[in-house]
């Protein structure tokens, strides 16, 4: 993300700002990834909660959450991170989703980070 939200509390995190997108498989419009081919897939998510707000997002494959950040409401600017390795068919989307809290900070380069990649 390269603005912050200090309210965000949508159902896909969309990330407008894309550095690599090999093969087109993220949509920044809709900011979820779909699968060009069937394989395996290493998606990490990590995210820089707004001032002490707490903030829980999920890497979530068609609508079921898979793993789940979470940064603390107890400090400025918290960080969560996580990973999870994923087996996809062609046409499976990934996406990141909100579970609870809101808010996330970003900047000129970037803090709050979406990135995936076939092994």
């Amino acid at each position: 993300m390269t603005s912050d939200s200090r309210t965000w509390r949508g159902d896909i995190l969309v990330f407008p700002h894309v550095i690599t997108n090999k093969g087109q498989g993220y949509s920044s419009r809709t900011g979820k990834f779909t699968a060009p081919r069937d394989g395996t897939y290493v998606f990490t998510v990590t995210a820089v909660s707004w001032e002490n707000n707490g903030l829980f997002i999920d890497i979530v494959q068609d609508g079921d959450s898979k793993v789940r950040t979470y940064s603390t409401g107890h400090a400025n600017h918290q960080t969560g991170t996580n990973l999870v390795v994923l087996e996809l068919d062609q046409g499976d989307a990934v996406w990141v989703g909100h579970f609870n809290g809101r808010g996330y900070n970003g900047g000129p380069v970037p803090v709050t980070t979406f990135s995936g990649f076939i092994l």
